[in-house]
């Protein structure tokens, strides 16, 4: 394989240093730098991004691709996240407090076993779909989650976010939208070369914000607003083949 085409090894590498970024984040959380952790599970969204364009772009796709994409993506977005938010309670319950919220205890591995059996699904049946994601992707559950322990340890103000409850609340029901059937589009490169300037320009400014770490909400409001399009996207299409349905020829002689 490799020796057939060498260019894999292009998006291998950068899946490859998801992984590695994604263990870091892991070992920084439980040393207590939540801060460093978080923004290294939004380091890995990038690399995530760029193993899957540097696969198109110098077409290296491969069976052995997509099954180490999946294992770093574990690491990073399901693993890493829950170890952080897990690792940041326990800190702040000293004691073995964090053991007196069971549902607490309950919905972080929960979130684990949802994020394996999306990114299992998606390799088994859906990986076919080139215009959507059936579901939450984990590289964006697990970036959500990093930005929003980011911006609520970082504001005092805003320590109310940091409730057992909401953020128990939060993973739940992004575990949940990881595997209902919400069709999410895939961020491609348009034809119209305005707009691809803009999406291709918009997604460095957002790496340049990963990198500055700069502005944790702004990146948060993309996400969700992508989270919200995804919902709407999939009631479009529901009501389509719904129209669809409601024109059999059958029907259609009937109303002649």
């Amino acid at each position: 394989m490799l020796k057939e085409n060498p260019k894999i090894l292009i998006p291998n590498f950068f899946t490859g240093t998801n992984m590695l970024i994604g263990l870091v984040s892991i070992f920084y959380s439980i040393s207590g730098d939540f801060i460093n952790a978080a923004w290294l599970i939004l380091l890995c969204t990038v690399m995530d991004k760029l193993d899957g364009t540097t696969a198109r772009l110098f077409k290296a796709s491969s069976d052995f691709g997509v099954e180490f994409d999946s294992f770093s993506d574990f690491v990073s977005f399901s693993l890493a996240p829950a170890v952080l938010v897990f690792s940041y309670f326990s800190k702040e319950m000293p004691g073995g407090k964090i053991l007196e919220h069971p549902y607490f205890v309950a919905i972080v591995p929960l979130y684990v076993i949802f994020c394996a059996v999306r990114l299992a699904r998606y390799n088994s049946y859906q990986s076919e779909d080139h215009d959507y994601f059936s579901g939450l992707t984990s590289t964006m559950s697990g970036g959500l989650i990093a930005l929003y322990m980011v911006f609520a340890i970082e504001n005092p103000d805003f320590k109310f976010l940091l409730s057992t409850d909401i953020v128990a609340g939060m993973m739940l029901i992004q575990a949940c939208l990881m595997l209902l059937p919400f069709k999410y589009p895939k961020v491609k490169f348009p034809k119209n070369r305005i707009a691809r300037v803009f999406g291709v320009s918009f997604f460095l400014f957002l790496c340049c914000l990963i990198f500055m770490r700069k502005l944790p909400w702004l990146i948060y409001i993309s996400g969700i607003m992508y989270v919200v399009i995804g919902v709407l996207k999939t009631r479009k299409i529901a009501v389509s083949i719904n129209n669809s349905a409601d024109f059999t020829p059958e029907k259609q002689e009937e109303q002649n």
